[in-house]
């Protein structure tokens, strides 16, 4: 992946598609271990029944929902036919015992019943929202009243640079994020960051800023 075209880089990151994505989805599983190690603590699963992931990549991870809380239930939205056969063939028993519900589908418009999800989270997926309100409209209609969003990025200063964030990337500073979430009817419960060094998708030696935002609708 390292000598991988760098728009062909970001069309897969942005969908997984063919024996490339399988690869790119195993990456992103690395990539993004410390985000969503970060998002979860932010999380009273306790309280939590119905969760929805948007952009889950091959779902590899999506059986540490339940370690979290076994009682509770999964949905997992993403466009990519690829990553949703491989989230199905890494969990057949949680499908098979309607604990998980695997969806291909855009967030745009998610076949979800309205308010019915405690928890909606997108990790590294905000950039492909293009416009933004209308994910961020979906979100709010399958959210439960009280219901939360969890958003986890990187933000434009920390990954601009980078080849691949040139194209089908949309990025944003934490204010320009927040306005947005304002604008589109949401209010800011509470944002983390956290600052480490890794390896990006093509190699480059980089430091991370990872940044999980909670948010409900106002």
């Amino acid at each position: 992946m390292h000598d991988l075209d760098p728009i062909e880089l970001s069309r897969q990151l942005k969908k997984p598609t063919g024996k490339l994505g399988n690869q790119v989805g195993k990456k992103l599983n690395e990539s993004n271990r410390e985000l969503y190690k970060q998002a979860w603590e932010m999380v009273d699963f306790s309280s939590v029944q119905q969760i929805l992931e948007i952009g889950f990549g091959n779902g590899k991870h999506l059986s540490q929902y339940f370690e979290l809380n076994p009682d509770i239930t999964v949905t997992g939205i993403d466009f990519s036919g690829e990553m949703c056969k491989e989230a199905r063939d890494f969990h057949p028993e949680l499908v098979e015992e309607a604990k998980l519900h695997i969806h291909c589908a855009d967030s745009s418009s998610m076949p979800v019943i309205d308010h019915s999800h405690d928890f909606v989270i997108g990790l590294n997926i905000l950039y492909f929202w293009d416009p933004p309100g209308l994910h961020l409209k979906e979100i709010a209609r399958v959210l439960k009243p009280q219901g939360k969003l969890l958003l986890g990025y990187r933000p434009r200063q920390a990954v601009e640079h980078l080849a691949f964030t040139k194209q089908n990337f949309i990025l944003y500073e934490p204010e320009e994020l927040e306005d947005l979430l304002s604008n589109c009817g949401f209010s800011i419960i509470s944002h983390q960051q956290n600052r480490y060094a890794k390896q990006a998708a093509d190699g480059t030696e980089v430091e991370v800023t990872d940044i999980c935002l909670m948010a409900e609708p106002a």
